[in-house]
């Protein structure tokens, strides 16, 4: 069964992003190949990266009930991830960088999707600029992905999308993150350093 995090990366108040990460985990809680957990990022609040050597360095050395440690310990422990984020300034938020900054090994040879929303964009550069990031950390980020227009958004009593368009691309991506993430728990398995 592979282990997914959706990470939601917004920590405002009010943000929108709470029902479409809360969506996307049912949907991928639902799935019988697929154990789905809700990493929000709330929960861990990261400061900008301050350690003197690389997280490639540092994160050996984290004590395990440190905020790094606990951090290193739930990355490592999962197999991919789908990060639900907002799109601000053509970017994503502060916050998610420093989460993903404070690790290295930990996320490297994981697959990542996005979910992302936003205004004309859809959060789409949000995306774009995630996957340069991802690719840094080693990971594999994938092609499909879920790009919510918050304008006209017709949304359940949840705050999810409604629309079967939504529906249609988040199976989609959850049907290649989890091939993915076996293929690439199982590459793990065999990697020699």
């Amino acid at each position: 069964m592979e282990r997914i995090g959706i990470v939601l990366a917004s920590v405002r108040e009010g943000r929108r992003g709470e029902p479409f990460a809360k969506w996307i985990h049912a949907l991928a809680a639902a799935r019988e190949d697929v154990a789905a957990e809700l990493v929000d990022l709330r929960d861990w609040p990261f400061g900008a990266y301050a350690h003197k050597q690389p997280p490639v360095a540092s994160e050996a050395g984290y004590a395990p009930d440190s905020l790094e440690g606990r951090w290193a310990a739930l990355v490592r422990g999962l197999d991919a991830f789908v990060i639900v984020s907002p799109e601000y300034n053509h970017g994503y938020p502060g916050q998610l960088k420093n989460a993903l900054d404070a690790l290295y090994t930990a996320w490297s040879y994981k697959p990542v999707a996005f979910v992302t929303y936003g205004g004309g964009a859809n959060g789409a550069r949000a995306a774009e600029q995630l996957a340069a990031v991802a690719i840094e950390l080693r990971m594999v980020p994938l092609r499909d992905q879920v790009n919510v227009r918050l304008i006209g958004l017709a949304t359940d009593e949840r705050g999810a999308p409604s629309e079967e368009f939504y529906a249609k691309r988040a199976r989609a991506l959850l049907d290649e993150l989890a091939w993915f993430s076996r293929v690439l728990r199982e590459a793990r398995a065999t990697r020699t350093k």
